[in-house]
């Protein structure tokens, strides 16, 4: 995982005129709202929602332009990005549509529902000479940088498993409980989670196994969610999102041949042995001493974080990186071709689910 910029310089060209398709949950209250508060990096130009009074509320907030439908937010030649937050099965069309008449996009997760999609997306951006970025914000994440810099310090041994956990007790009946609209908990968290699953899962293509169950949901795509990856060398990744988990378990936890790790998104504790400091050891095959097992007593080392909460909000970190690519030529953090692995889990994933 390349290393993740969390501050950055002071603009210096004129900001990014973008447009926002979709006013909802993502679309209003992630991008606009973020948005909003790098205003000399980026301006909300113009918006597009089915929804005349969600238009109505981002004119009066923003003073952009409003547009009935998708396809004239896209003419507008004023915009030079689209950020495309509609339902999951629109990603796809819209993004291309974008970048066909010159626009860079801003993708939603996820990305696309598969690698097929995924690879026209990156075709299209690459005949356009267009940036296709995919919103995965998550991966500016403190908690994600700081487990990844423990497991990189070697510190924890091989590591065996990593298991991460998103869960809760809820029932939902919006739109990303259908599987008509591409929901469901895989498309919506697990994303989040495979994503810096495969941040440490390392190079390589994952064995996958994946077991889903519709629970509280009033949907008929799954609202539970066990993924599986496996590969020769690397740790068996085991990731967990639920809506009908009434005891919730940490976000993270990490075991190693010489210690491990667990922790929330908020913090994070870890512990270690230096096992040249422990006495070299022998298999016996004789009888066991003292007909007990056997036991040692370990000098544990120890570590701990907690969010310093210095940063700003992993949305804020994804446009600034993105204006910096725009603007002074910088590589994308996010890139399409690190996404499209998810396409290629979730291609898998699919097949197994009978979708």
């Amino acid at each position: 995982m390349p290393p993740i910029p969390t501050c950055f310089p002071e603009p210096t060209h004129d900001p990014v005129r973008i447009g926002v398709i979709g006013l909802g949950r993502s679309g209003y209250n992630i991008h606009c709202q973020n948005l909003a508060t790098i205003s000399d990096h980026f301006t909300i130009a113009a918006v597009s929602d089915p929804n005349a009074e969600r238009c109505a509320e981002a004119r009066e907030a923003y003073g952009c332009a409003v547009y009935a439908g998708v396809d004239e937010l896209i003419a507008d030649p004023s915009l030079e990005v689209v950020a495309v937050a509609s339902p999951n099965l629109l990603h796809e069309e819209q993004a291309c549509a974008a970048m066909e008449a010159g626009k860079h996009a801003v993708v939603e997760k996820p990305l696309s529902l598969s690698t097929e999609g995924a690879d026209r997306m990156i075709a299209c951006a690459g005949s356009a000479g267009r940036v296709l970025a995919p919103f995965q914000n998550r991966r500016f994440e403190a908690h994600l940088r700081k487990v990844r810099e423990v497991i990189d310090s070697g510190v924890l041994g091989r590591i065996i498993q990593i298991r991460i956990d998103w869960s809760g007790f809820t029932r939902r009946w919006d739109w990303q409980t259908l599987r008509s609209r591409g929901g469901g908990n895989l498309h919506n968290h697990g994303v989040h989670l495979l994503d810096h699953a495969l941040e440490l899962f390392g190079e390589g293509t994952p064995e996958v196994f994946i077991d889903t169950q519709r629970a509280l949901t009033l949907g008929d795509a799954e609202d539970h969610v066990k993924l599986i990856l496996r590969g020769e060398g690397r740790p068996t990744i085991d990731i967990e999102s639920s809506s009908c988990c009434a005891y919730p378990m940490k976000r993270w936890h990490v075991w190693g041949t010489a210690g491990g790790l667990v922790g929330t998104d908020r913090e994070l504790e870890w512990r270690y042995v230096d096992w040249s400091t422990m006495p070299e050891r022998a298999v016996d095959d004789g009888p066991a001493e003292g007909r007990v097992y056997q036991n040692e007593v370990y000098d544990w080392q120890t570590g701990r974080w907690e969010d310093p909460k210095t940063d700003p909000d992993v949305a804020v970190l994804f446009y600034l990186n993105l204006y910096e690519v725009l603007r002074n030529g910088a590589e994308l953090v996010v890139t399409p071709e690190s996404v499209r692995r998810q396409m290629h889990v979730l291609d898998q994933c699919h097949e197994q689910m009978g979708i």
